[in-house]
């Protein structure tokens, strides 16, 4: 859902691969965060603005269950 989400940002069409994994910290209310992000073709800085604005929205919207 991220890529789909990143691939769809302006600038970031090539965007290949991104990691998300599970946070596990009390402090803060978001159960999972973007590990590592593979831009591909598209600007890495876009990329990194563009996942800012998705991750935020996102972790709002959707949980990781604990394993």
């Amino acid at each position: 859902m991220v890529l789909a989400e990143l691939r769809a940002a302006l600038g970031c069409e090539g965007a290949v691969h991104v990691t998300v994994v599970a946070y596990d910290d009390y402090r803060v209310g978001a159960t999972w965060e973007v590990a590592s992000c593979n831009p591909g073709a598209s600007a890495p800085e876009e990329c990194e603005r563009a996942l800012c604005d998705i991750v935020g929205r996102l972790q709002q919207h959707f949980d990781i269950a604990p394993t």
